[in-house]
């Protein structure tokens, strides 16, 4: 789950995936014959500003942020990320576990799993919830939808729920990538400036692979009125490994 957290998703290649980096979604590709299990791959991640679902979770700052995957070649697969936030009470550092089954039907890659959200050292913080999302191309666009689903717990104080949409098309030869994406949230997280309405966020921008690395560009907006949740742009290196 490379979260470079513009959105959600991991696993739907460079374009996708960093479109994505925030839910906590993969989707589990099919292996050669030949691999070997339980597969374990690894993620780093500089960002200029940790959005999620469209928030500065960074107050706007840096981030540095990897994880770990184990793919166990039956479509299970579970893992680990972290990334550094603007303090949560006494934490300085999100730590997400998850765990989940990808499965293809017709062409569809499905997704389902669960992921705590901790932050150690501050315990009052740490809440749960289920996620599903299905892949598919259309022609050369790549799209995945998606839910994210936090049921009534302590740490929240009310259910959430988040819908969305990204999509990455190829650039011709150019090696580039534009990618874009719609989310909708209501519930604990959904409405942040507390005007009665339930927050909206998009995502356009573009990713290239050079030098071993990715490179991905993106403006990011919501449609809640707060310091951490105004458009801006940003700017992340990342690679899986």
């Amino acid at each position: 789950m490379s979260r470079t957290r513009i959105l959600p998703r991991r696993g739907a290649g460079p374009a996708l995936a960093a479109l994505m980096a925030g839910t906590a979604m993969i989707a589990v590709q099919p292996a050669a014959s030949a691999q070997t299990y339980p597969e374990i791959e690894a993620n780093v991640a500089l960002t200029s500003d940790y959005r999620f679902r469209g928030v500065s979770l960074s107050d706007e700052q840096p981030a540095i942020q990897g994880g770990f995957d184990v793919d166990f070649g039956t479509g299970f697969y579970v893992g680990t990320w972290a990334s550094s936030i603007d303090a949560v009470g006494d934490s300085e550092i999100e730590l997400d576990f998850y765990a989940g089954y990808g499965f293809e039907v017709n062409g569809i890659e499905f997704d389902v799993g669960g992921l705590v959200y901790t932050y150690p050292g501050e315990s009052d913080a740490h809440f749960f919830e289920v996620y599903a999302s299905a892949g598919f191309v259309t022609g050369l666009l790549e799209n995945e939808i998606g839910v994210a689903y936090s049921p009534d717990q302590d740490n929240l104080g009310d259910d959430n729920l988040y819908l969305y949409y990204a999509g990455s098309f190829p650039l011709g030869e150019t090696g580039l990538s534009l990618i874009g994406g719609l989310g909708y949230e209501t519930g604990a997280f959904g409405d942040l400036d507390g005007d009665g309405d339930d927050k909206w966020d998009w995502t356009l921008g573009v990713t290239w692979t050079a030098l071993s690395v990715d490179w991905t560009v993106a403006y990011v907006d919501t449609s809640e009125d707060t310091s951490i949740s105004n458009a801006t742009a940003v700017f992340t290196i990342s690679k899986a490994f």
